[in-house]
């Protein structure tokens, strides 16, 4: 029944929008060698334990890095958050649309972690990261580009949601160890909502997406993706800001300081960037990690973005910024996150978006 409020509440809010779109491409379309409706009805009980996590049993209580170090947990390794005990269940990783079209998006105001890279056009496209929260609508899902193989690489095997992709790409993927929940691998954990106009219509729920995880291989625990608050490493003073511009070509976002939230709203093309249930997205934190982007390996018109070396780094948290640069010198190492002396930052807890914009496209309003 929540399900079914949160979907039409989705539609309500989407009944503006045109049907006038190409249909899904061929790389896109469901499969149908994938993991069958009663299938997942079997395997959802061996989810249960976190499908509430806010009030559900999680009683793991260490986590694998992406060395494979045991390691024990207090905090949420995505969001830095305490807590007394923290669910070492894969990361879930969805291919998020980010379109005109595809908004209002659900359930992206659950995800912990929002990568937005560059894809053809100008336009982005967000890969959420899943891990303390979770959802009962997701999407509009999208098919995955040769710029999230780094992104899956050192999150030790998290589940993987998208809609396909081009033979090419998809060849490469098998490259990564992932676990495969795309909705080639598992047709009966999607759906496509008919007033949303294709493709941008492609919808599931985290409960679902894990079930198919389960039967489908063995996910790992992640690292702590940051250094957090109350770390030893010390930071430059940060500096006092009102927000950031981003323009990534066909897109234009604005993230702006919320002083009695304590957050960053953010809008996109002059509109206020509002979730399918009507909330604003505001993230605790924004991470602006300057990349450069050459041509994708799988297909020569769509740009790939280089998360491996180093590169300015902005971060933004309680109205400030501090000014330094990322390094990432191995697939499966972290990013790390320094500032200008080279002392890393701590970051404050809570969710967090990282930009992933080229030289010359961010502008910070003082």
């Amino acid at each position: 029944m929540y399900r079914c409020a949160r979907r039409c509440s989705l539609l309500l809010l989407v009944a503006v929008i045109s049907a006038g779109c190409a249909g899904t491409p061929p790389s896109s379309r469901l499969s149908s060698s994938s993991t069958s409706t009663s299938e997942i009805a079997v395997l959802k009980q061996s989810t249960e334990d976190i499908t509430d996590v806010s009030g559900g049993d999680r009683s793991g209580d260490t986590a694998v890095t992406t060395a494979g170090e045991a390691v024990e947990l207090d905090r949420w390794p995505l969001t830095g958050v305490q807590d007394e005990g923290v669910g070492t269940w894969p990361v879930l990783i969805a291919k998020i649309d980010n379109h005109d079209r595809a908004r209002p998006q659900a359930g992206i105001n659950s995800a912990d972690v929002v990568f937005e890279e560059i894809v053809e056009g100008g336009l982005t496209r967000f890969a959420a990261l899943f891990h303390s929260q979770q959802t009962d609508l997701l999407g509009p899902i999208r098919s995955v580009r040769t710029s999230d193989f780094d992104l899956l690489r050192n999150l030790n095997r998290p589940l993987f949601a998208n809609s396909g992709g081009n033979e090419a790409v998809l060849r490469l993927l098998q490259e990564i160890e992932y676990v495969d929940v795309s909705s080639n691998a598992a047709i009966d954990a999607y759906e496509r909502i008919e007033e949303r106009p294709s493709p941008h219509n492609l919808f599931s729920d985290t409960e679902s997406l894990r079930t198919v995880g389960t039967s489908r291989g063995e996910g790992g625990s992640p690292p702590m993706m940051f250094v957090r608050e109350g770390a030893d490493p010390l930071v430059a003073p940060p500096n006092p800001v009102s927000g950031l511009d981003v323009d990534y070509g066909s897109t234009f976002v604005e993230y702006r300081w919320d002083q009695d939230n304590k957050k960053w709203v953010r809008s996109q093309n002059g509109t206020p960037h509002l979730d399918s249930d009507g909330v604003i997205v505001a993230p605790d934190v924004i991470i602006v990690q300057v990349v450069s982007y050459g041509r994708s390996r799988a297909d020569g018109r769509s740009p790939e973005a280089v998360l491996l070396g180093e590169g300015k780094a902005l971060v933004f948290f309680n109205g400030n910024v501090i000014e330094g640069f990322w390094k990432r010198s191995e697939a499966d190492e972290v990013t790390e996150y320094f500032d200008r002396d080279g002392q890393t930052i701590a970051i404050p807890s809570g969710r967090v978006w990282i930009a992933l914009p080229r030289v010359g496209q961010v502008e910070i309003i003082e």
